[in-house]
């Protein structure tokens, strides 16, 4: 470490310290989700009759609980560790369904910090989801073994309604039974004939990548923890359908693998788009674009999913699976969407559909799903986030095509020149004016794979500008901009320097790894006398929920 260099970790003691005291709930070892930086009291959510309910999702506290992990790691304090033990044994012991092994968690349910009822948003409170949180299991299985696997047995059982025709709902019910030998109650038969394409298969459920992703990264870790390769076969069965799905030329990678089939008569509105109507991007578009114009093939709405979250989630099952076939499949798609989707020149990502139109400047012409008539699709500068997904993805492969866009990207942010085979830096840029934790892990990673100490250097100056856009000196909470009431616990930007303390110490590869921003609470509220369906991350943090709409109205 340079003698001139001030460590972080005052700052990120502070944080995790505040996190406890403030968080923690009068009753019980549970934490909050979130603190209000001005009373330094939790979170709230407001239910459209008014009342308030201090939330506590532990699905929304999974980098939260990374985070207390790998400080005690750090540091050698195992304060934080215990509480992360006791708060996860606390939750498993109580709010575990007993019926299907579903955890009381997740994008519709929560526990009142105070008296620890179960609560969900109005309109879908009785429902299971999740969509890339990817929990932290390996503590849930550390401190309770059972029931970490039958919840992940349980999440398959009720998130698949036809396992022959691979029929997904994003919604699981609490309450029903769970077969012991789930996974082998069922072979795997392949759904998508890409030889079909553009056609795809007709379902009821929507087999949205964002839900399937957890439900993949479920099974791996319940092969992890029981060596049932039927349920590694069915994960990667899952993830195959998603493959067959892509365009046979582009490769790009697809928001689902089948269409929604209809079920009712398509209404005169416009505006009324559920899915049981059918397929809404052959509704919205089918007239100016054909047989392309598949919820599947749309990229221009939800790209994070594909871009970001699945790619990270997908090479963190493969490094502890030695498939090489899975791997490609993980590869090709990072390489069909980039060399596609991304304008190197400008460092922008072009909206298209999967075949590689470029929509930039298409004006819709009818209301629909995807927005109002009249909404022109526009281009987007890169996320730095895209680096990281490139550099792991680098790491993992041989891939001469993967190196090369991740060494182009680096150049295009201005960080400086990697060789394009090996991915050492040639030169690194002393500074950036970039505030991004996916940047300070994929520079970290970078150094990981070189030793080049000028990418810690350059680490620094993001850690650095992370602190004066979102620290909140006299809370030490952060938050996603210093005019924010509301600091989310979950964020991972004091993992992310927590993470750069421990590359420095030479421990970075032995910290829980980083895969998303965490989890979200979605459902029914008042917003100035009109009742809508909202997520927290928007309505209390500040926080855009990542789905990169790409539309300039």
């Amino acid at each position: 470490m340079s003698e001139s260099r001030v460590s972080l970790l005052p700052i990120i003691n502070r944080f995790y310290q505040q996190s406890l005291e403030l968080g923690k709930s009068s009753h019980s070892p549970l934490i909050a989700d979130g603190i209000n930086i001005k009373t330094l009291k939790p979170v709230e959510w407001i239910y459209p009759d008014g009342h308030h309910v201090p939330m506590s999702n532990f699905a929304s506290q999974q980098n939260l609980m990374r985070g207390f992990l790998a400080l005690s790691m750090l540091t050698g304090n195992n304060l934080y560790l215990h509480e992360a033990q006791n708060i996860t044994e606390y939750f498993l012991d109580n709010y575990a369904d007993k019926a299907s092994g579903l955890l009381q968690w997740g994008g519709h349910r929560f526990v009142n910090l105070e008296n620890g009822d179960i609560e969900g948003p109005a309109s879908k409170e009785c429902v299971h989801e999740l969509k890339h949180h990817f929990p932290f299991y390996d503590l849930l299985f550390q401190m309770q073994p059972e029931a970490t696997e039958n919840f992940l047995k349980g999440f398959w059982a009720a998130h698949v309604t036809d396992w022959e025709k691979l029929d997904l709902t994003r919604h699981g019910e609490y309450g029903k039974e769970c077969p012991d030998d789930l996974f082998k109650l069922h072979q795997p038969k392949e759904v998508v004939d890409p030889k079909k394409w553009p056609e795809l298969p007709e379902t009821v459920g929507l087999t949205f990548v964002n839900a399937s992703t957890d439900l993949i990264y479920a099974a791996c870790h319940y092969y992890r923890y029981t060596g049932d390769e039927d349920a590694l076969k069915w994960a990667k069965h899952l993830y195959r359908q998603f493959v067959a799905a892509r365009h046979p030329e582009t490769h790009m990678p697809v928001y689902q693998f089948s269409s929604p089939k209809q079920r009712e008569p398509i209404p005169e509105d416009d505006r009324i788009t559920y899915s049981w109507f059918g397929d809404r991007a052959r509704r919205q578009f089918g007239p100016e674009f054909g047989k392309i114009a598949l919820e599947a093939n749309v990229l221009f709405r939800d790209c994070w999913a594909v871009v970001v979250d699945n790619p990270l989630a997908m090479l963190s099952c493969v490094q502890n699976l030695n498939d090489e076939e899975w791997l490609n499949w993980v590869i090709e798609g990072i390489v069909g969407y980039f060399s596609h989707a991304w304008d190197t020149e400008t460092n922008e990502v072009l909206p298209m559909w999967t075949d590689g139109t470029d929509l930039t400047g298409f004006s819709f012409k009818r209301h629909g799903y995807y927005g109002d008539m009249g909404t022109t699709l526009a281009r987007r500068p890169a996320d730095p986030a895209y680096l990281l997904t490139l550099i792991r993805a680098s790491r993992a492969s041989s891939d001469s095509q993967v190196k090369e866009l991740a060494a182009k990207m680096f150049e295009r942010f201005g960080l400086g020149s990697l060789d394009a085979e090996t991915l050492v830096p040639s030169s690194v840029a002393k500074d950036t004016s970039i505030a991004s934790t996916y940047l300070l892990f994929a520079l970290l990673e970078l150094f990981q794979h070189s030793d080049d100490k000028r990418l810690l250097t350059l680490a620094d100056c993001v850690a650095q500008n992370l602190i004066h856009q979102h620290y909140h000196k006299e809370s030490g909470l952060f938050v996603e901009d210093l005019s924010q009431e509301h600091a989310r616990l979950d964020d991972p930007i004091a993992y992310a320097l927590l993470a750069l303390e421990a590359a420095y110490a030479g421990v970075y590869d032995d910290i829980p790894q980083m895969i998303s921003t965490g989890g979200y609470l979605h459902g029914d509220r008042n917003i100035n006398g009109e009742i809508k369906v909202v997520y927290d991350r928007d309505v209390i943090y500040g926080q855009p929920h990542n789905e990169m709409a790409m539309v300039a109205r």
